[in-house]
């Protein structure tokens, strides 16, 4: 609608409602009306608010909504455990991939004979290890460990099954007494991975240059 015509009928419903509430004689600029009676001013009442609101709206009707406004619910984010926050890495769990490819070594479990495994050379003297449980099925589980700069000892960070959820199914069974969580060098640690059982220990060896492991899997 063009913006003269609504200007126009808002200014002059305007005049109206005035000469409505007013009642007597009127006069605005060259508009002049007469004296009104009861009637007439109801009537012309109606129809000053009646242009006014047309003016108003520039001559459309008011919209209003049938409901109210939904706000937007945000997307779920998906949660991300820390043990699947490392990048993948073929043939690693996940919870171990943290871990430097020469700080973790693959242990292939035999219930008839004990496996031992050496670190490399260049393991941290205070850092992060891991050790992976295998055999002819697929991956079972591991252990993620740090070493300890006086080498007399380990703190384990974490025992975890094949879908890398953290299991407290571990003891030292040789030193009940001690945390089970830090057992010192040679004192052999029982972890229960769902039915498999494997005993071992872990010891610095080389004056604490290197790390050794000697496990073997006790059940079924």
């Amino acid at each position: 609608m063009p913006p003269t015509v609504s200007v126009a009928a808002f200014v002059f419903g305007i005049v109206l409602l005035l000469a409505a509430l007013i009642g007597k004689e009127l006069k605005v600029v060259t508009v002049e009306l007469p004296a009104l009676g009861p009637g007439r001013r109801i009537v012309l009442g109606l129809l000053g608010l009646a242009l006014t609101l047309f003016g108003l709206f520039d001559g459309q009707a008011p919209g209003w909504p049938a409901t109210a406004p939904t706000l937007a619910t945000p997307a779920a984010q998906p949660v991300v455990s820390a043990a699947s926050a490392a990048p993948a890495r073929e043939g690693v769990l996940s919870c171990l991939a943290d871990v430097a490819r020469d700080d973790l070594v693959i242990l292939p479990m035999d219930p008839a004979r004990r496996t031992d495994r050496t670190w490399s050379s260049g393991q941290p003297r205070a850092g992060l290890l891991a050790m992976q449980f295998e055999d002819s099925d697929g991956i079972r589980g591991g252990v993620k460990f740090q070493t300890l700069e006086s080498a007399a000892g380990f703190d384990i960070v974490g025992v975890y099954d094949a879908a890398c959820q953290p299991l407290a199914t571990y003891a030292n069974v040789s030193n009940p007494s001690q945390p089970k969580d830090h057992p010192s060098n040679f004192e052999t640690m029982r972890y229960q991975i769902g039915d498999f059982v494997y005993a071992g220990d872990i010891s610095y060896t080389e004056g604490g240059a290197r790390i050794a492991v000697r496990i073997q899997q006790t059940a079924p």
